[in-house]
């Protein structure tokens, strides 16, 4: 119930949104509390997101300010998802289902990032743009969740 008027303030300034999940999953929340995004080295990332998972600004639960913090970010990306700092991840869709696969696929990546034993090898800008493209538009899967 803490979320509540940030989900409210979401749904509000994005009426394209069917669908928001705020999530404390282990290695997302982990990775925010270190202060930064995920970086862009999975191709499920480029597909999925559009690029690295951005980090939305630290916000105190109880206002509209948790789901400011998270409208922000996602207008300035492609991505679907934001790690709210020291918070955990925040992920939109025009579906239920969408937004929660979503969320899971943002934990996924954030295990996979931080088990790497050495930094993570980038893929250059151009590539997650292809890739991101060719998902959305003629991958079969019938364009992104995101609204």
């Amino acid at each position: 119930m803490s979320d509540l008027t940030a989900h409210a303030y979401v749904y509000r300034t994005m009426p394209e949104v069917g669908g928001a999940v705020h999530t404390n999953s282990r290695h997302a929340t982990a990775g925010d509390a270190r202060g930064g995004k995920i970086p862009y080295v999975i191709t499920s990332m480029a597909n999925e997101f559009g690029g690295p998972i951005p980090l939305g600004p630290f916000r105190i639960i109880g206002d509209h300010s948790i789901g400011h913090g998270f409208v922000d970010p996602v207008r300035r990306h492609r991505s679907r998802g934001v790690l709210t700092q020291n918070d955990g991840p925040f992920t939109i869709g025009r579906s239920v289902t969408g937004v929660v696969i979503a969320a899971a696929m943002i934990e996924g990546i954030a295990c996979c990032t931080s088990r790497a034993k050495t930094a993570p090898l980038r893929v250059p800008q151009e590539a997650i743009d292809c890739l991101y493209g060719c998902h959305q538009n003629s991958h079969g899967q019938g364009g992104d969740e995101r609204p």
